[in-house]
Formats: structure tokens, C-alpha cells, sequence
């Protein structure tokens, strides 16, 4: 090794950069040599690139004629290293050189320049290469030769940008029972003031194939268990009270009574309500009716607090011809019965569950979807579609949005990241998740107040990303 090079490795005064945000453009400096400083590193990590950035400046350098500068921008993680296109700095004799003879030991790519001794002089380094999955923890470095020789032993590796983001938390979900249930409403006509069911009158058979159908979806999933039947029979204001109560009560336990015996259920699975008459449902037919002159004053009686025999007089009495309207238009479609049908899922293995998740994920839980996901890789495509479909098939849910927040932001979706965290609640690892969205915007004051919040609840994971970020920044 040369005298020269000696001299530069005595002098090296290094100013290590901290943890900073992919996407973040730093405004700190790094030395390398006495006199070359780094500046507005920055470093996309995107879907199938990495784009890489920074001023190199040599204005403070002072380069002997004959010297030369090798600096190798690389990204390093666990066991791969990822090697960019070179910098050579030449002194002015050595550039001479260069040109004559040694323009070809260099790969394409590689950035020359000569040193204009005690001149402002900067250059601008990017280059884009593929992106492998290691490559989002690792470290960007460069690697300095200052003898311009190759030689290891006049290298140094000066670390220029961690791009080890802070961790992220998922959450398990808690186990709960996998209940659903299947809802509808049927218009089962009986003849005047009957409580007998004829199930070829008028549209009966088709208002009573709904409710056949929907129980029979349940009965042939082999992985459910019907737990209730419940029917609900309304009546329409017309006759006296009683008389209509007595009508919703009965023709609710005849259909149940006829639906129980064809499809041969047992009658514990089943329970019979009923509303007398049906003044909700009254109100909202006159609430969007255009055809009633007395609309308001209907309504008005409608809200008011009184005997329900008189009210209805009041109506027919006071507004005939509205009275006949309702009674031809409205009244039928408010002698219903509402049908739900419940029922639970059994539990599923994770093998099963993987399954299900290309077929029929309806049927899984919160908690048997992170199970599978555990099996999986972090930042994969699988990894990550398992927690968007747990979020779209429970998209309230904070524990789902919390994770499916965590695995968008580790594809790099920061947008849609954001729109779950919205709804991800105040829990320790959302307020992590919530520091790891400061940070990866660059706000790494935010970052440290969030990650102290979520430490403070609880959260280990927070508390060591703030110890990093304190030690680092």
C-alpha cells in the first residue's frame, strides 16, 4: 500500500447518518474522506426497482495529482450484498491516465470525474436496480478504496442510510363463535280474518319457496349447524287490535308449524313473534308517498300517542278517500312475515382454512385467517391478500383494519395503509403502526412521540423501534 493511501485512511472522519425513511430525502451530511461529504440520500424501495440517490461533494477535497478514489455504492443485508455502479474521483495525472489507458477497467455505469482542486465541484449519483425481497432491511453503504488500487485493506465501509424500517405488530384475534345468520321477509296471503295456511293460494308458493330456499342453503353446508328458526308475523292496522293480534300470532305459528313439518325439523330450533299491527311500517309507506292530499296530518295522527282502534278511526273518518288509497295500496304489503335463520360454522384446521381462503372465505374467522397467515412469508402476495380479505369481509373491525394496515404498509401502499389505520382504534400496536406511518413519511419527531405512546400501553415492539430511532437519529 502506498503512502498516499495511508495518509487517507488516517485522516477518514466519518458522521454516521441515523435510520431515516425510504422515501425521505435526508438532509444530513456524511464524511468520507476529509473533504467529500454526502448529502440528499435517498432510496424507493418500489414494486420490482430500487432507485437509489445522492450528492456526492467534493469542494472541501484536495486530491493529490496522482491519486485516485474508488467509491462503490452498495446495499448490504443478512448474507446478499447488492453492488451499484462505481465512483472513481481521479486526481489530475491520474485522470491523464485514465483517458490513455484505463477507460475500460471500469464497468458501464461507473461515474469518473477529475478533481478541480479548491473548486466547488459536486455531482449528482441515481441509478435503479431490481429489487429483491432481503433488500428492504438492509443498509446502504459505501464501500471507499482510497488507494484507487482494489486492495481490501484500503477499503472502508461508511454507512450511508439504514433502510431497516421499524417493526410493525400484528394482532391475533380473539377467538369468537363463527354465528351467521340469513335474513328475509315472505307476503304469505291467507284468506279473510283466516289463520289456515294454503299453500297454493295466490302467491304462496313462491313467497314460501324464500323461505324453504334459505333454510335449505344452510342444511346442505355440511360445515353448519342451523341453531334457530325464528318467524315474525305482522298484521295491518285494520279491525280492532285484539282481533289482529290474534291473527299475526296464529298465522305466524301455522307457517311455522307447516314450514317445520316439510322440511322435518325439530320444533325446539324454532321461535314464533309477532307485531298486532304494523304502524312502522304504515308510516313509512305515507313518509314516501306522493298520492295522499292529507300526507301530514296522517302522519301527524300516525306519531301520536293514543288507543290504536281510534286512531285508525280517526284516519278512515277524517280522510276517506286517503284511507281507501292506503287501505287498497299499502295495507297488503304490511301483513308480513320476516324469516332468519341461524346458525354456527364449525372450526376449521389451518390446511382447511388455506383452503377455504380460495374458495369460501365467508366461512373463516379473524383468528383462522392470521393462523394462516403465520404460515406464510411476510410481504408476500399470499401474505398479504389474507389480511385484505379479512378486511373486506370485516371492514369495522379494528383488529382487522390494524392488520391489514400493517400488511399494506410492508407492500409499500401507503395510501391504502392510512385509510385502515382510520379505523385500526387506540390500541398499543396501532399506535406503533401509526409511528411506523410518521416515519415512513419522514416525520420522525411524530414517530418517537407515537412510539413512546404505544410503549407506554404496552407495546414492546414500540418500545424498542424508539429505542432505535433515538439511538440512530
Amino acid at each position: 500500500m502506498n503512502k498516499n493511501a495511508i495518509r487517507y485512511i488516517a485522516v477518514i472522519s466519518l458522521a454516521l447518518v441515523g435510520v431515516l425513511p425510504l422515501s425521505a430525502k435526508s438532509k444530513a451530511r456524511i464524511s468520507v474522506p476529509v473533504g467529500v461529504t454526502v448529502s440528499n440520500q435517498s432510496v424507493d424501495l418500489l414494486e420490482q426497482t430500487v432507485t437509489v440517490g445522492m450528492d456526492i461533494n467534493l469542494d472541501s477535497l484536495t486530491l493529490r495529482s496522482r491519486t485516485r478514489i474508488i467509491l462503490t455504492p452498495s446495499l448490504r443485508g443478512e448474507g446478499a450484498e447488492a453492488r451499484m455502479p462505481q465512483v472513481v474521483i481521479n486526481g489530475r495525472r491520474q485522470d491523464i491516465e485514465y483517458k490513455r489507458f484505463s477507460h475500460k477497467d471500469f464497468n458501464k455505469g461507473t461515474t469518473v470525474v477529475r478533481r478541480h482542486n479548491k473548486q466547488a465541484q459536486s455531482l449528482r449519483y441515481s441509478t435503479e436496480l431490481p429489487r429483491e425481497n432481503w433488500m428492504a432491511d438492509a443498509d446502504l453503504v459505501l464501500v471507499g478504496d482510497f488507494c484507487g488500487c482494489g486492495d481490501t485493506l484500503g477499503s472502508l465501509v461508511i454507512p450511508v442510510r439504514s433502510l431497516r424500517n421499524p417493526r410493525l405488530e400484528y394482532v391475533r384475534p380473539e377467538i369468537r363463535p363463527k354465528t351467521y345468520e340469513l335474513t328475509g321477509t315472505a307476503y304469505i296471503d291467507f284468506p279473510v280474518d283466516q289463520i289456515e295456511l294454503h299453500p297454493e293460494y295466490r302467491q304462496n308458493p313462491d313467497e314460501l319457496m324464500k323461505i324453504i330456499n334459505t333454510i335449505n342453503t344452510v342444511r346442505e353446508d355440511n360445515n353448519a349447524t342451523i341453531t334457530q328458526i325464528e318467524i315474525k308475523g305482522w298484521a295491518s292496522p285494520e279491525s280492532p287490535y285484539e282481533h289482529n293480534a290474534y291473527l299475526a300470532e296464529h298465522r305466524a305459528g301455522t307457517l311455522k308449524d307447516y314450514v317445520r313439518s316439510l322440511l322435518s325439523l325439530d320444533d325446539n330450533i324454532f321461535t314464533v313473534s309477532f307485531v298486532p299491527e304494523n304502524w312502522e311500517g304504515l308510516r313509512e309507506c305515507v313518509a314516501q308517498s306522493d298520492r295522499l292530499a292529507n300526507k301530514e296530518a296522517i302522519l301527524a295522527l300516525i306519531d301520536k300517542v293514543m288507543d290504536p282502534d281510534v286512531k285508525e278511526a280517526r284516519i278512515k273518518s277524517l280522510y276517506p278517500a286517503d284511507y281507501a288509497y292506503m287501505l287498497e295500496n299499502y295495507y297488503p304489503g304490511l301483513r308480513r312475515s320476516d324469516y332468519r335463520v341461524a346458525y354456527t360454522i364449525r372450526p376449521f384446521t389451518v390446511d382447511e382454512a388455506r383452503e377455504l381462503l380460495k374458495t369460501d372465505p365467508s366461512h373463516l374467522s379473524m383468528e383462522e385467517m392470521y393462523l394462516v397467515a403465520q404460515e406464510l412469508t411476510p410481504g408476500t402476495d399470499e401474505f398479504n391478500d389474507v389480511f385484505a380479505t379479512a378486511v373486506r369481509l370485516f371492514p369495522d373491525d379494528p383488529v382487522a383494519c390494524l392488520n391489514a394496515a400493517c400488511a399494506e404498509m410492508e407492500r409499500g401502499d401507503l395510501e391504502m395503509a392510512e385509510r385502515h389505520l382510520q379505523k385500526a382504534g387506540d390500541s398499543a400496536q396501532a399506535l406503533n403502526a401509526r409511528g411506523v406511518m410518521a416515519y415512513r413519511h419522514g416525520d420522525a419527531e411524530a414517530a418517537a412521540a407515537l412510539f413512546r405512546e404505544a410503549a407506554e400501553a404496552g407495546s414492546q415492539v414500540a418500545a424498542d423501534n424508539l429505542e432505535n430511532l433515538e439511538r440512530h437519529y
